[in-house]
């Protein structure tokens, strides 16, 4: 079993032999935006026997570390943010000072250098090619572009930028932020990537942040751009995307986007999903993460998992790849985790 050749049969509808499962929780590799131990992810999960497809994220650097009154962790990332990290665990993080609050600081901001990652590519590097060098890697860069922004300005700030003023500041701030995912674009790939996907944000539960049409005039020009970087370095080209993305779902291929990574399709729809650009884009997909998995009954969980594989992959010869939505910092019940794994596993073997 060529686990890597089967996973590119599947990106490009070239009749898989079975359906890809790729895990998000891999000892060595996921560290949930830094606040978990790489190597104290729970090796005895039941996916870890047989999987096919690592997904590995580079997210941040931190230069300072240290701790509030309250007991909650604060750090620096190389953009210069300050996040806190709550002591509580309710979640991941949050972005207390933003470097560029104040536009005018963007003419003397100094990007940062992508030196600073050096270090967790080195263990990652080791960690791919020592224990999962047989996988297809699936190698994030989340925060993506739009994120990265977001925390840079903040939101509110960000979304006005859009339509005051995208051709001159937003617009450099994207080509620099670009400049520097460029960089870990290539550590990805000398660390053993096949695939670039960067986890961006254009939607919340009902509605596009932006008019589509605002959205095709001035990002897919640059998108274009960033993927063909990326197909220009060998490497598939994915996207991470949540939230009620429809209007831009034919918009997709035409950036050259390969696979589209969404863990919402009781929202967006499993039959627009299958139909995004033309019925050509690879959905790695798992159980809808909010209607689904926290609130359904295993034996639904279940269902869903194999209705997925039947509209988004054997019926259109290949075109997904099933993700096995384990995440530490999303509390889902352990019985509907597995119930999707078992579904997705019923698939395991040639259609």
């Amino acid at each position: 079993m060529d686990r890597i050749k089967n996973t590119i049969k599947a990106i490009t509808f070239n009749n898989p032999e079975f359906i890809p499962l790729e895990l998000v929780e891999i000892p060595g590799i996921y560290d949930d935006y830094h606040t978990v131990d790489r190597e104290k992810i729970d090796k005895n999960f039941e996916g870890l026997r047989d999987f096919d497809v690592v997904q590995a994220t580079y997210s941040w650097s931190f230069k300072d570390k240290s701790v509030d009154k309250e007991g909650n962790l604060l750090r620096k990332d190389e953009w210069g943010c300050i996040q806190r990290v709550p002591k509580n665990g309710k979640y991941s993080y949050v972005v207390i000072e933003e470097p560029l609050k104040d536009i005018e600081k963007l003419k003397n901001y100094k990007f940062p250098d992508p030196s600073a990652a050096d270090d967790y590519f080195k263990i990652i590097s080791k960690n791919i090619k020592e224990r999962y060098n047989d996988k297809f890697i699936g190698a994030f860069i989340d925060p993506g572009i739009t994120l990265v922004a977001i925390n840079l300005r903040g939101y509110e700030n960000l979304l006005v930028d859009y339509y005051k003023d995208f051709k001159n500041n937003v617009l450099f701030l994207f080509e620099n932020i670009w400049e520097y995912q460029k960089e870990i674009v290539k550590k990805w790939k000398k660390a053993g990537a096949h695939a670039i996907y960067l986890y961006e944000e254009w939607a919340d539960q009902s509605n596009m942040y932006v008019a589509p049409q605002w959205w095709r005039e001035n990002m897919k020009p640059f998108y274009k751009k960033v993927f063909n970087y990326i197909h220009d370095q060998g490497l598939y080209a994915g996207m991470g995307l949540d939230g009620k993305i429809n209007p831009i779902l034919d918009d997709l291929k035409e950036i050259g986007l390969d696979i589209l990574d969404n863990r919402q399709p009781v929202l967006v729809g499993v039959e627009n999903l299958a139909k995004a650009g033309g019925g050509k884009i690879c959905i790695k997909g798992s159980c809808d993460m909010q209607f689904t998995l926290p609130v359904k009954s295993p034996a639904e969980v279940e269902k869903e998992a194999e209705m997925l594989v039947e509209k988004l992959g054997k019926e259109r010869g290949g075109g997904f790849i099933a993700m096995v939505f384990k995440w530490e910092s999303i509390k889902l019940p352990v019985d509907n985790v597995l119930a999707s794994l078992h579904g997705f596993n019923k698939y395991r073997k040639k259609f």
